[in-house]
């Protein structure tokens, strides 16, 4: 983890976010995140979180919002190339701690329920099933359903 470099999101790093989306478009679907929106909402406070850079290249973000005593994750996804490295796992503990300094009690998400590696991630987390929602991503013409998650801290 010595090679790691996590930088607090800002709107500079919206577009090569959006493009990244688009490089790994078959993990996102329709699920992108615009950069003007992105950028909007980081500039409002109302999205916080980091970006993975190594070598001055964007690998990876983990963006949530704070809701009430809880944070939702909104998306977070590492290049593929430097996945198994510890680098989803530090977005996560990174997400604990900032519930911790706010005295936040859980973290929650939605996965796609084909997203196999990523349940089996977060599940490895403590993340528990909380909840469906039925057809929430859409795909051209299918639909998958969301399984929601949290942590209780």
């Amino acid at each position: 983890m010595n090679n790691f470099l996590f930088r607090k999101i800002n709107v500079d790093h919206c577009k090569e976010i959006f493009i990244l989306q688009r490089k790994y478009i078959q993990d996102f679907g329709n699920n992108i995140w615009e950069t003007d929106e992105l950028a909007s909402l980081i500039k409002n406070k109302k999205l916080s979180g980091e970006v993975y850079i190594p070598k001055n290249k964007i690998c990876g973000f983990c963006f949530f919002k704070k809701i009430d005593d809880f944070i939702e994750i909104y998306s977070l996804f590492v290049d593929p190339e430097h996945r198994n490295q510890g680098v989803a796992e530090k977005f996560i503990k990174n997400c604990v701690e900032f519930c911790q300094l706010n005295n936040l009690k859980k973290i929650i998400l939605d996965v796609n329920e084909k997203n196999f590696k990523a349940i089996k991630f977060y599940r490895k987390h403590n993340f528990i099933f909380c909840g469906k929602r039925k057809n929430y991503y859409r795909e051209e013409e299918s639909s998958f359903d969301s399984y929601s998650m949290n942590l209780i801290l």
